[in-house]
């Protein structure tokens, strides 16, 4: 029974995050836990834990005689998720750049190869691209967050995932009607005669996007 509310929550959680970050659910939109556990078919219980996690993660917000919502972000609060990014993003590449082994280095250099066909395949019809560009950014995170897991740096993972930041860049950019992001690290970044060059090419990625 526990391991299905869990899965049920977790269900949840994944179906209300995406609405948010397609835009489906705006900023400052309402949250009803009943009317979305009878659009999901399920109880709303673990709609309620999926909402607690999400506020937790800063993406909804509850407040007195309002209820939850779709959290409206400050300016100071969206430049202080790239600023988070971009120091976390840095240092997992500067360590990835001095620990990674040759066959993690390779895994890396596929994966930037592959997220660089993503992004230069994003069709221009703008409907098409801002659907597109969501399924884009997922690899986008999951490269990133691979990048962290090769330092084998278990508190840098937790970081990167705790402070989702990558989804909220993401979020703002959808919302502000900004550009999907840029282009992943080229392959030589990952070459071990150009370690130093890593760490760079992370700060040029993020700062680009600022």
């Amino acid at each position: 029974m526990i391991q299905l509310k869990r899965n049920l929550t977790e269900h949840a959680y994944l179906l209300v995050r995406d609405r948010i970050l397609r835009g489906e659910l705006p900023f400052g939109a309402g949250l009803s836990r009943r009317v979305l556990a009878g659009e999901m078919g399920i109880s709303i219980v673990p709609v309620g834990d999926a909402l607690q996690r999400l506020e937790s993660e800063g993406l909804v917000e509850s407040r007195p005689r309002v209820g939850t919502r779709v959290r409206i972000p400050t300016a100071q609060a969206i430049r202080g998720h790239y600023v988070v990014r971009e120091a976390l993003e840095s240092q997992a590449a500067r360590m990835f750049a001095a620990t990674a082994a040759p066959e993690q280095r390779a895994e890396i250099l596929g994966l930037a190869a592959q997220l660089d066909a993503l992004f230069a395949d994003l069709p221009e019809a703008e409907a098409e691209r801002r659907e597109r560009a969501f399924e884009v950014h997922r690899t986008h995170m999951r490269f990133h967050m691979r990048v962290a897991e090769c330092t084998g740096c278990d508190e840098l993972c937790r970081a990167v995932e705790r402070n989702q930041v990558l989804v909220f860049n993401w979020l703002y950019d959808a919302a502000l009607g900004g550009p999907p992001p840029t282009g992943c690290l080229r392959p030589r970044a990952t070459d071990p005669r150009r370690r130093c060059d890593f760490g760079k090419a992370a700060e040029r990625s993020s700062l680009r996007r600022q």
